[in-house]
């Protein structure tokens, strides 16, 4: 790893490509360079050497999954920013312990480390002969058991692809005329599975496999399962005979640790399933020190607490702490983000980073007996400049974070919340063993009380709106109050967001609010919907925001209707596509429906009747 002056930086990036111009080079400033959040593109391939550049922030994500594509033998170059940051100093510090994971500073001597490292021992190892005996076992398991889903889960460099496209050659020489597709994230994905199939296997993206393919029609291996949206995975699993399912069991290539908790248990309630693991790495010697350094750096890998530690008498008392994820010990640390792995959410190493490094993401965790059970991720959001405002209600600008006010302000056109302060919280997660016990609900109980304290005006969540998760905050005193038309990429359900407000105003928006969203989901469900002057009032405005702004139609279709219903657009002496009002499609597919050219040219079309509409009905 490099720690200097950007033109120190520079230099010895130059010496580097010098060396080895095949150098897979990812940055995060260089605009030569593949951009380093497009990572997951390269999650499939072997490198000798990868130089990945972090000149803002140390992406953990892509450090965690790049230095799994390293051949053994080869190199990882990591430039670190210039600011100082704590997790930064993890970094740093964190390499103390493993050989051969070293810091070059301007003040180090590279002649005598070369000279080190050159000279150290290494037993050898020898190359390992593909395919390994546990690689063969379970492709002798795949084919005498060929109507039950395989599921390959291990770390990154166990061989999981390989032993798939071994899989498929035998399956070909004992099934002929059956034939096998993969489908993965991208081909390049998947690439050492294809070059093991040797021909016997054919990659189709799953979008095509959703859309073009029959169910039933293919028998599919799925590789490199948690880069691939839950959603997809669950379609794949219920229209095809899904043979394999290959995932790497550490969280950074999509949905995190939770992706094994959620897919597993689903999955094997809907197929006959055997699970296979792999431990032996195949691409490196189980000497390297690359691994476990990661592993303890991101906290990748850290253990549960021990269950019979958890078994309190449920009577005993909580204890709470507020605080930012530097105040933590290493113990507290690693027992956060194991919680915050292990739940069902969107959780990776980049998580960690953002806790460690950013004052404005904030924790409150939950104790019995010194021991941590629970914990609330909060982040402080607001308070935006309102020069600003107008720009970010219309949907000209969208800042980074503040998901909560920008929503609220551009999704129902409530400018206002722009300058209020807001908590979100971004997950709550409860040790497994101690679940069912209301520690969830104390936490938040707890949160809403410290931001009352701080004078919060509203505090909030959006997540992926399960029926577990909404059953969860119904039993809370937030309100529902959007309810989203597109489906998250993680979970396949469509995004919620709830509120609390403190201040009198904030409670009476909340409420209001509250009122519009359920009439929307009585709407959806063909129910009758009472229109409120209220109501109203709020569907005028989310109209305006889609005849004069950015919102797209679909999120304006049941204002309009609710604007409608008050004064009938054919009594304005409009017309507008007949049921255009209450399609539940896309915009892609309401494109194609009404003959429109584009989606561009269909929303300027209904933009300028929305104008003249608002115009006729003042």
């Amino acid at each position: 790893m490099f720690d200097g002056p950007p033109a120190w930086l520079q230099y010895h990036k130059h010496a580097i490509f010098a060396n080895d111009e095949n150098t897979l080079y990812l940055s995060d400033h260089d605009e030569k360079a593949i951009p380093v959040h497009r990572y997951r593109d390269y999650l499939g391939s072997n490198n000798n050497f990868v130089l990945l550049e972090f000149a803002k922030v140390i992406h953990a994500d892509a450090l965690a999954a790049l230095a799994g594509t390293v051949n053994g033998g080869g190199i990882l170059f990591v430039f670190l920013p210039t600011e100082d940051t704590p997790f930064k100093q993890r970094v740093l510090s964190s390499t103390a312990n493993y050989e051969r994971i070293e810091i070059i500073r301007p003040d180090s001597d590279l002649k005598q480390l070369t000279q080190q490292i050159l000279a150290s021992y290494l037993v050898p190892d020898d190359a390992p002969t593909v395919p390994l005996a546990s690689q063969k076992a379970i492709v002798d398991s795949m084919i005498e058991l060929p109507g039950t889903c395989h599921l390959l889960m291990a770390d990154r460099g166990r061989g999981k692809s390989t032993t798939l496209g071994l899989a498929c050659q035998a399956w070909i020489r004992h099934y002929r005329g059956r034939e096998l597709v993969v489908t993965g994230p991208k081909p390049s994905s998947v690439y050492t599975l294809l070059e093991h199939a040797a021909s016997s296997v054919r990659f189709v993206p799953w979008d095509k496999l959703l859309t073009e393919y029959p169910d039933q029609s293919v028998r599919i291996i799925i590789d490199e399962a948690a880069a691939v949206p839950m959603h997809v995975l669950q379609q794949l699993v219920q229209r095809f005979t899904v043979w394999a399912i290959a995932s790497t069991v550490d969280g950074y290539e999509g949905c995190g640790r939770g992706f094994a908790v959620r897919f597993l248990d689903w999955v094997q309630q809907q197929r006959i399933c055997k699970v296979h693991e792999l431990s032996q790495p195949v691409r490196w010697s189980v000497q390297d020190t690359c691994e476990p350094w990661l592993n303890d750096l991101l906290l990748m890998q850290v253990s549960s607490e021990n269950e019979s530690l958890l078994k309190f008498d449920t009577d005993l008392a909580l204890t709470y702490q507020h605080l930012h994820a530097s105040e933590l010990s290493e113990g507290d640390l690693s027992a956060v983000i194991t919680l915050l792995l292990e739940a069902h959410y969107q959780s990776s190493p980049n998580d960690l980073r953002l806790l460690l490094d950013d004052p404005q993401q904030r924790l409150v965790i939950a104790k019995r007996q010194h021991v941590l059970v629970g914990v609330i991720w909060y982040s402080i959001e607001g308070e935006l400049p309102p020069s600003l405002h107008e720009d970010i209600r219309i949907g000209k600008r969208r800042l980074n974070g503040h998901i909560l006010p920008q929503a609220v302000a551009f999704y129902l056109q409530q400018q206002d919340v722009l300058s209020w302060r807001w908590w979100r919280v971004t997950r709550i997660a409860v040790h497994n063993s101690v679940r069912r016990q209301g520690i969830g609900l104390n936490l938040l109980e707890h949160l809403n009380q410290l931001g009352k304290e701080a004078r919060v005006e509203s505090l909030g969540s959006s997540f992926g709106a399960s029926p577990e998760v909404l059953d969860f905050w119904s039993q809370t005193p937030y309100k529902l109050i959007r309810m989203g038309r597109k489906l998250n990429m993680a979970s396949g359900y469509p995004n919620a967001i709830v509120a609390f407000g403190f201040s009198s105003y904030g409670k009476e928006l909340v409420k209001t609010l509250h009122e519009y969203a359920h009439a929307e989901l009585d709407w959806k469900r063909h129910l009758t919907v009472t229109v409120s002057s209220e109501i109203h009032k709020l569907a005028r405005g989310i109209l305006n925001g889609f005849a004069y702004g950015n919102l797209p139609f679909t999120e304006a279709q049941f204002a309009w209707s609710v604007c409608d219903m008050k004064m009938p657009i054919k009594t304005a002496g409009l017309t507008i596509p007949g049921q255009i009002l209450n399609a539940t499609e896309d915009l892609a597919r309401l494109t194609q429906r009404y003959g429109y050219s584009s989606q561009q040219t269909m929303q300027n079309q209904l933009r300028q009747i929305a104008r003249e509409y608002l115009e006729l009905t003042r």
